[in-house]
């Protein structure tokens, strides 16, 4: 049975590869006209949710939200842009009608939070990015809240154990990230990325690399990293970046707030969790960027975040950027 799950998923991985390197790699032959822009700010909204996968799960990482507003600057020759995040996460078991806490297999837990994050783009092809948060986890996030409004709307049936979410807590981060272009050659390019996050939600870091393929421009201007926006006019290949990309992680878990509950807060209802100390995702995605507007569509699976999870986690993401002068 487990042989035969495996195969499936093998070949739906496959499948997504093979169309993203076909949509992407076709591409290649109409960047060739050079463009100039210097839009200077830009305005995205993400979305991200299991069910745009159309498999009938709706656990774990449930739902989620991020709006931002990033703004450009240039310095001493270094180019920075400026990013402000309002964004919410809904954390919930894969039972839906919790009966009692041995049901739930991962915490009920809400998180909203507001992020500042300033990412520098270096000499040979290199960014580093620190960001800091401040936001809650539990009821005062309005998870429990956003998840029946939507629920209703689409006339789903409810969670039945918020009760036993994680209870309120104050959650303080910061984090940093490094990536640069380690080759390239022909449309296909590797970018190695490093990150590191403490604080009272999440203290973890990570190992990964970017394999990307298409028509993109170098870091410092691709919507790879949001980057197309600026202060002054830049010199582009091409009229538009349309790639594909593969995005592996090895990630390293010593703190997870929406599992294991705030560091300094436990209530007495909260069911917890440990997180995993090792952890495994992959994103595969495909996006299109010319003039003002940037796509991007991703499919996203998640190694188990606790070792109580009966399933690994899969789930879709959209996202929609709009610059402006």
């Amino acid at each position: 049975m487990n042989q035969q799950k495996n195969k499936k998923q093998g070949d739906r991985i496959k499948k997504y590869l093979t169309i993203i390197f076909l949509l992407a790699g076709s591409s290649i032959g109409f960047a060739q006209k050079k463009s100039t822009t210097n839009f200077t700010k830009e305005l995205f909204f993400k979305t991200e949710n299991d069910a745009y996968l159309f498999n009938l799960n709706d656990a774990y990482y449930t739902n989620g939200f991020m709006l931002n507003y990033n703004y450009a600057q240039e310095k001493k020759g270094i180019k920075k842009i400026n990013s402000f995040e309002l964004g919410q996460k809904i954390f919930t078991p894969l039972i839906r009608e919790t009966k009692m806490p041995s049901d739930i297999d991962r915490a009920y837990c809400g998180y909203l939070y507001l992020k500042y994050a300033q990412t520098r783009f270096i000499k040979k092809d290199a960014l580093l990015q620190f960001s800091g948060s401040l936001g809650i986890v539990g009821p005062s996030s309005w998870g429990e809240g956003l998840q029946n409004t939507y629920h209703g709307w689409l006339k789903f049936s409810k969670f039945t154990g918020w009760k036993y979410q994680i209870e309120n807590s104050l959650s303080i981060d910061i984090g940093a990230t490094y990536a640069t272009t380690l080759a390239e050659a022909k449309g296909i390019k590797i970018v190695p990325v490093v990150q590191v996050n403490l604080g009272t939600t999440y203290t973890n870091s990570s190992v990964g690399a970017m394999i990307v393929w298409g028509a993109f421009e170098k870091n410092g201007e691709s919507a790879l990293w949001n980057a197309r926006i600026s202060t002054k006019e830049k010199t582009q290949k091409g009229k538009h970046e349309f790639f594909g990309y593969w995005y592996p992680q090895v990630i390293a878990q010593a703190y997870n707030a929406t599992i294991q509950g705030g560091v300094f807060s436990k209530g007495s209802m909260e069911v917890t969790q440990q997180s995993s100390a090792l952890m495994y995702q992959q994103a595969l995605g495909v996006c299109y960027a010319a003039g003002r507007f940037t796509g991007k569509v991703e499919y996203i699976y998640q190694s188990k975040e606790t070792p109580t999870q009966t399933k690994s986690q899969r789930y879709g993401s959209f996202q929609i950027s709009y610059r402006i002068h």
